[in-house]
């Protein structure tokens, strides 16, 4: 499937679980995302859930759902997401990682990618790629992954990077509804980069401060590199979903077109 127009690149903040049932900005704003976009062929969605040593690529022609969550309403877990998986999309992308990546089905559609989608794409009937995220990895390696994936973009894939720019579950405060203040500052020097369209203080994220605390182990934060690295010189960014909840969580999402 050639398209003219590249499809877009997202990076999404997808947090609690619970935002996949619960009445939410983010919730709201990914059904909006859903209706946005041409209908892509296929999402090549990179998640922070599958962290490995190594990337890894679902090459089976299906999709098993994990419920990698515990402690939740019973209604959380009642919801079915399970759209099928591609083969061929999954063969474009280990040719493109040229060795780097290896095909593994022992996982399947994690929560941090499933709670979005079955929001974004209800109707579970577009194909699903799932790709690990490498934490082993460095940022400038990260990037380079997307980077071997944007042609893919031109041919009916959206790429769907899944983490938060923020995250730190040790700091989480159940009764705050907006972020600390070192949780809004690095969130907000993250998006001012991204805007403005320089990577490289995203790639340097480590000299930003308070970074210990925003980004205390990097797969939450590792997907947003990979999805810099599919962007063309030609896309525009825009942000989305852009607030911070329970004090150390940022939702904020970046779309690319």
């Amino acid at each position: 499937m050639n398209t003219e127009k590249n499809m877009p690149v997202l990076f999404v903040g997808h947090g609690s679980p619970m935002n996949a049932i619960e009445k939410s900005p983010a919730r709201e704003g990914w059904k909006k995302m859903g209706k946005k976009f041409e209908k892509p062929g296929v999402i090549l969605a990179v998640s922070a859930h599958w962290a490995t040593e190594g990337t890894f690529v679902r090459t089976a022609d299906t999709n098993r759902q994990i419920y990698d969550m515990y402690g939740f309403p019973e209604e959380l877990y009642e919801v079915k997401y399970a759209p099928a998986g591609s083969p061929e999309y999954a063969g474009k992308v280990l040719n493109l990682l040229e060795g780097t990546a290896k095909p593994d089905n022992s996982w399947g559609i994690d929560h941090g990618v499933w709670s979005i989608l079955c929001n974004m794409y209800p109707e579970a009937d577009i194909p699903v790629v799932m790709i690990s995220t490498d934490v082993g990895a460095s940022p400038e390696q990260l990037f380079e992954t997307g980077r071997k994936l944007q042609p893919l973009r031109a041919e009916g894939a959206m790429i769907l990077a899944s983490g938060n720019v923020v995250h730190n579950l040790r700091l989480v405060n159940w009764d705050m509804q907006d972020g600390y203040a070192w949780a809004d500052s690095f969130d907000t020097a993250i998006r001012d980069a991204i805007l403005s369209g320089n990577p490289s203080i995203p790639l340097g994220f480590r000299k930003i401060p308070d970074v210990q605390k925003a980004v205390p182990t990097i797969e939450h934060y590792a997907p947003l590199l990979v999805a810099l690295g599919a962007i063309s010189k030609t896309d525009s960014a825009a942000v989305f979903n852009e607030y911070r909840e329970l004090g150390s969580m940022s939702m904020t999402s970046y779309m690319w077109e």
